[in-house]
């Protein structure tokens, strides 16, 4: 099941909507605090500029892109047309 999370410091106006399946929900959850706030931020970020924010993952096709930060890294796919940014995958760095 993918839910749909405003899980950020910015108001609901940006013009990307996060999506994130519930498991994945728990593994932000669980990353340390510092790195949890770190990714929070980050993707808040994202949904403002996502092509700016990431660096492609794999081919540079546009959709897949990687976040990636000092403590945290994230796997995204971007659709421009839906205006959603998913999340494939979180992991701790460090």
């Amino acid at each position: 099941m993918w839910v749909g999370i405003r899980k950020g410091r910015r108001s609901c106006d940006s013009p990307y909507r996060l999506l994130c399946d519930e498991t994945l929900l728990a593994v932000w959850d669980s990353l340390p605090e510092d790195a949890s706030h770190q990714l929070t931020v980050a993707l808040a970020d994202v949904l403002y500029e996502p092509y700016i924010e990431t660096e492609p993952f794999g081919i540079d096709d546009g959709i897949n892109r990687q976040l990636v930060r000092p403590l945290a890294t994230a796997i995204l796919a971007v659709n421009p047309d839906a205006g959603t940014v998913r999340i494939y995958d979180i992991q701790a760095r460090g």
